[in-house]
């Protein structure tokens, strides 16, 4: 969590700024951590949904990508 927050802050955000999510379809709950937590800075989150992924999930803040095991 201490990771995404550093990203977030250190990114250089704009109008069309996204955050993209690939969530394991096992870890929905995980949102409920997350989504306020990204909300803060931007509104443009795609969630994406994907069976068998090996991480619980991959958020991409631009060209960063961070994954949670």
């Amino acid at each position: 969590m201490e990771e995404i927050e550093k990203t977030l802050k250190a990114y250089n955000w704009n109008e069309e700024s996204t955050i993209r999510i690939l969530l394991n379809s096992n870890n929905k709950s995980m949102l409920k951590e997350f989504l306020p937590l990204f909300r803060r800075y931007t509104d443009a989150i795609i969630i994406n949904y994907q069976e068998g992924l090996a991480n619980r999930a991959m958020i991409s803040i631009g060209k960063n990508t961070i994954s949670l095991a």
